[in-house]
């Protein structure tokens, strides 16, 4: 991948000259700078009240499971930039390889709802999903701890779509229109998922190991990497599949920043596969621990061709994991969660730390952190980019308390990278990318596993 390896080395490059750069400034010029990324949610306290959120599982053994699903094209007007590569500039688009689509697939056993969200999107910035979250929430009766918003992270999807100095960098000038017409057809989806409700059987899948030889450690050549691929199947009870969710880590950036063309990129190529394979259905990707993880570069000659190739790659190993499996004809829903303190931010421009306060106007001091549980099967949204090595090693935790799990990463919001320790030490992209310090990944870890941890109480 020569022209990721050298973005991300122009990325670190840019960084070090605007950290000399900016330093040069005066506070108040800071200030104006600053204040489109200052938008944030309250901070909520460092301890979440536990008592409070065990209150929200519900146990049911037995209880039947519905599903409905909605697809809609989120593409917006030729000419809006593209968000993903900072070499980019902001340039506008030129054409649409492949239509951009919001994916949502609600699930409820009668007592909880669970509403899962997958948009062709970069990410969704932290102000942004709270708007669209609380929006969701208000307008169809569903508490927070039961939606999940991701993007895929494609880097060719919709830029236009976050405000700030800082955020234009990599989505482009703002346009309110632009971000209005994505939140107006995001909102659609959810409400036409929930009224498509119908009986469904369901059935889960996965492989640990069945994506080796087609992901790689893009930052350490050789390092560890995630090569694990689940899926979920929900089937009307008689009749076709409803939806299909694949879960699997990898950067979608096999198409390179000289593409000015809309693509959901190896993401929408899977989902139109899969569509194909299941017709009438409505296939949801949701990218896992992707921090510091890729395709392989050998999977074709070509962009385009490692796009069709990867894409076709998934959709064949989802549906074969699929066809192992019997369906389930019930299915207890449970979902939780609540407000997580965050470390103190540490924003880095190359090498130079901003001071702390600064870091406090950019950044939350909070997230709403949640889980979902179906039957044995953990569904755990990541409001960051984990690397390989964490994400790992939390399913690992996990399953040795008898826990399958997803990792859903980029949902609910974006937090930066999350690395270890000695990832953050070395110094790499994803390090600088890093904003709230060393510690942050093992704190989110933490986290998560004492949320959890919550449903195994009941």
């Amino acid at each position: 991948m020569a022209e990721e390896s050298e973005e991300l080395r122009m990325k670190s490059e840019e960084l070090k000259r605007n950290g000399l750069l900016l330093l040069t400034l005066n506070f108040s010029l800071f200030t104006v700078f600053l204040a489109g990324c200052a938008a944030r949610p309250a901070g909520r306290g460092a301890a979440p009240e536990f008592e409070r959120i065990r209150g929200q599982i519900h146990v049911k053994p037995g209880a039947a499971l519905s599903a409905g699903a909605a697809k809609v094209d989120i593409t917006p007007p030729v000419g809006t930039p593209l968000a993903g590569y900072a070499k980019r500039r902001g340039k506008p688009s030129t054409g649409i390889r492949d239509p951009l689509y919001v994916r949502a697939l609600a699930l409820s056993d009668g007592e909880d709802t669970l509403l899962l969200i997958s948009a062709d999107l970069l990410v969704f910035t932290q102000p942004l999903a709270e708007r669209i979250l609380r929006r969701i929430s208000e307008e169809n009766s569903i508490p927070r701890q039961g939606i999940l918003l991701a993007a895929t992270h494609t880097h060719s999807g919709a830029g236009s779509i976050a405000t700030g100095f800082l955020h234009e960098q990599v989505f482009g000038r703002y346009r309110k229109d632009i971000e209005e017409g994505i939140v107006s057809r995001i909102l659609w989806s959810a409400r036409q998922a929930l009224e498509n409700r119908k009986p469904v059987r369901w059935s889960k899948a996965s492989d640990e190991r069945l994506l080796e030889g087609f992901v790689e450690n893009r930052a350490l050549p050789g390092g560890l990497s995630d090569p694990s691929i689940s899926v979920l199947i929900f089937s009307e009870e008689p009749g076709g599949v409803v939806a299909a969710v694949v879960n699997a880590a990898a950067h979608p950036t096999l198409l390179d920043s000289r593409d000015m063309r809309f693509s959901a990129d190896f993401p929408g190529e899977l989902c139109r596969k899969m569509e194909e394979v299941y017709p009438g259905a409505v296939c949801l990707f949701f990218n896992g621990a992707a921090g510091d993880e890729r395709p392989q570069d050998a999977i074709g000659a070509t962009a385009e061709e490692r796009v069709q190739r990867f894409g076709g790659l998934l959709a064949e190993a989802a549906t074969a994991l699929a066809s192992r499996v019997l369906p389930e004809s019930k299915g207890d829903l449970a979902v939780w969660g609540g407000w997580f303190g965050l470390p103190e931010p540490r924003i880095r421009l190359g090498p130079i730390p901003l001071h702390p306060e600064i870091g406090r106007m950019m950044r939350p001091t909070s997230v709403f952190l949640n889980v979902a549980a179906l039957e044995g099967t953990l569904l755990v949204p990541l409001p960051a980019e984990l690397t390989a090595e964490l994400g790992i090693a939390l399913k690992r935790k996990l399953a040795e308390k008898g826990r399958a799990a997803l990792l859903m990463g980029y949902s609910n919001g974006y937090l930066g990278y999350a690395v270890t320790a000695q990832q953050y030490a070395g110094g790499s992209y994803e390090a600088g990318m890093t904003w709230y310090g060393a510690d942050f990944g093992q704190i989110l870890e933490n986290h998560l596993l004492l949320l959890a941890g919550l449903h195994d109480a009941e």
